[in-house]
């Protein structure tokens, strides 16, 4: 919230009645003088009475006009103090209420990652006996697999429409890790590709069925093997779930509340809530997604699914810097962020008083 100066300031009206009342009392002090003053004969006081009665029926008016301004100039100060008084504390009723919100929202967001989860199956051989071992992941660990699925997903879709748009594989992968490989045959959502697009990326179908008709063991093979050959996917490895059965049960929540709570800092009036004071609610808010969470929400923005992170309207990702500790390591290798976000000539808004405030962290390495 804005710093409140508790310093008063005098308005002009303020100032001239003072000046005037001064002005008044200084006159006062003289009138007597040029009232009775005789040329010829000085000052004579005779003929005006008494020299007390003459002296204060000529300043009395003068000095009670003067009291006049001063005391009405005392109630005007009381008023604006009464004023300002109601004007500071509803502003702190606002700070209050925003900070409640924003750390009820804050909570929820935590909630959110917590009810994120993922179901591991694992094989071994204990001699003959097949051993099949169940494990849960919680939370924002979950966010190390989905980045590792979604790479496999673009490499296989790259593989098979080799001359497409890098843009256009990110929509097409990301499209089948969010919503599943029932997007191939647009049963969820309508695609703009034509047959011969949706007839090449059909490849991943025969692994999705792999893993519903065949044992954990075959069917984790046949993937790697699939990967190693027909991809330039290095470093593929083996995920012990069922891939291509999309994540919008666990993500399409966590995503919208996640946008709103940086969208309910970001539009708060700049009376209330400076750019810098933005800036440090939304780094509490940032220190809670991990690096994944932050490639991940790079990938969601990038495929289209929420492009309202970054546009022409909303910066969430320069100037308000949601994603400032991601790194091109984490990235797929045709995504490079120097170059997507122009780091060199970009124009994105910075903190005053700061020596360096740089878009990425890795700039500063």
């Amino acid at each position: 919230m804005k710093d409140k100066k508790t310093k008063y300031k005098l308005e002009t009206i303020e100032i001239l009645i003072i000046v005037i009342s001064v002005i008044l009392l200084i006159f006062a002090f003289f009138a007597p003088a040029l009232f009775v003053n005789n040329s010829n004969e000085g000052f004579d006081f005779t003929e005006s009475g008494q020299i007390g009665d003459t002296i204060g029926g000529i300043m009395n008016p003068f000095i009670a006009l003067a009291g006049v301004l001063l005391t009405f100039l005392a109630f005007y100060i009381q008023f604006k103090a009464n004023k300002q008084q109601k004007e500071l504390f509803r502003q702190e009723l606002d700070s209050n209420k925003f900070e409640s919100q924003f750390y009820e929202m804050l909570r929820l967001h935590k909630e959110n990652v917590n009810e994120i989860n993922l179901k591991l199956t694992s094989d071994t051989f204990a001699g003959k006996e097949l051993v099949v071992q169940n494990e849960e992941v919680i939370g924002r660990e979950c966010f190390k697999y989905y980045l590792e699925e979604l790479k496999i997903i673009y490499h296989v879709v790259k593989n098979n429409l080799p001359t497409a748009d890098k843009n256009k594989l990110i929509n097409i992968a990301y499209s089948i890790f969010f919503i599943g490989s029932k997007f191939i045959k647009g049963k969820q959502r309508a695609i703009p590709e034509d047959k011969a697009i949706i007839k090449s990326i059909e490849g991943l179908s025969y692994i999705n069925n792999g893993n519903q008709n065949t044992g954990a063991r075959g069917d984790k093979y046949k993937f790697k093997k699939y990967v190693s050959e027909k991809s330039d996917y290095s470093g593929a490895q083996v995920l012990n779930y069922d891939l291509f059965q999309g994540h919008s049960a666990n993500l399409a929540h966590y995503y919208r509340h996640l946008y709103q709570t940086v969208k309910f800092i970001v539009k708060q009036d700049e009376n209330f809530l400076s750019y810098e004071q933005k800036r440090n609610y939304l780094r509490i808010l940032r220190s809670q997604l991990s690096n994944q969470e932050q490639a991940m929400l790079f990938y969601n923005w990038k495929s289209d699914f929420g492009k309202n992170w970054e546009n022409s309207t909303n910066k969430y990702f320069t100037d308000y810097r949601m994603i400032h500790n991601l790194y091109n390591d984490l990235l797929i290798s045709d995504f490079d962020l120097r170059i997507i976000f122009d780091i060199e000539n970009l124009n994105y808004k910075k903190e005053k008083n700061r020596i360096n405030d740089s878009l990425f962290e890795f700039e500063d390495w």
